[in-house]
């Protein structure tokens, strides 16, 4: 895709000759690409009667063996559609009987910097954010060694990242508990059944 976009600007539309886009108030619209190349077309030429014929021979080909009024009716009426244009009280598009159409808007022809590609992830498939986080945790992780003249810091790579996102991180263990010394309840429980059985031979003797 070229570094440049060539841009036709006409009211709140605009045409992206480059990547074959319309837009509304910078919301794309949708447009087939034959009919947005005949806009285009029209558009470059504001002002001028663009002949069928001329628009046959750039658009269709000189050579062509469709039905090619019936295919340019069809594109005009996709055009006026899409910017909401009135055959009666054309605004944009002016049908000129038995030769061809004009384009009534004024046209702005630009040229802008295309824009930066946008990356989604890594090339790992780790998404930015999360890698730069890893890298800065390795990173802090090694700030305590500090390199030498024989062995030179190294940039955490993103296999090293990902071998970090691998590693579930350690949790701590706690002691178990100690189990209390149960001695001195086993001494308490003997103590009181004997203490009981003692007293129950006590009541038996006095009743009896």
């Amino acid at each position: 895709m070229s570094a440049t976009h060539r841009l036709l600007k006409f009211g709140v539309f605009e045409l992206n000759l480059d990547t074959q886009e319309m837009r509304k108030f910078g919301t794309p619209l949708k447009l087939a690409p034959q009919p947005f190349r005949v806009l285009a077309l029209l558009a470059s030429r504001a002002g001028q009667i663009v002949t069928r014929e001329e628009i046959q021979e750039q658009i269709w080909g000189g050579d062509t063996y469709v039905d090619f009024e019936h295919g340019m009716n069809k594109c005009v009426k996709q055009i006026r559609t899409a910017l909401g244009d009135d055959v009666n009280k054309p605004v944009y598009i002016e049908t000129i009987p038995r030769q061809g159409y004009r384009f009534l808007a004024p046209v702005v022809a630009k040229t802008v910097l295309a824009p930066a590609p946008r990356v989604k992830e890594a090339s790992s498939g780790i998404p930015p954010d999360l890698a730069d986080m890893i890298r800065a945790r390795m990173a802090a992780k090694k700030s305590s060694t500090a390199p030498t003249a024989s062995t030179p810091a190294v940039e955490p790579t993103e296999a090293a990242v990902a071998a970090e996102l691998s590693v579930a991180p350690s949790i701590p263990t706690v002691p178990a508990a100690q189990a209390p010394d149960r001695n001195w309840r086993l001494i308490a429980l003997t103590a009181l059944v004997v203490g009981l059985v003692l007293l129950a031979i006590g009541v038996y003797g006095y009743f009896h």
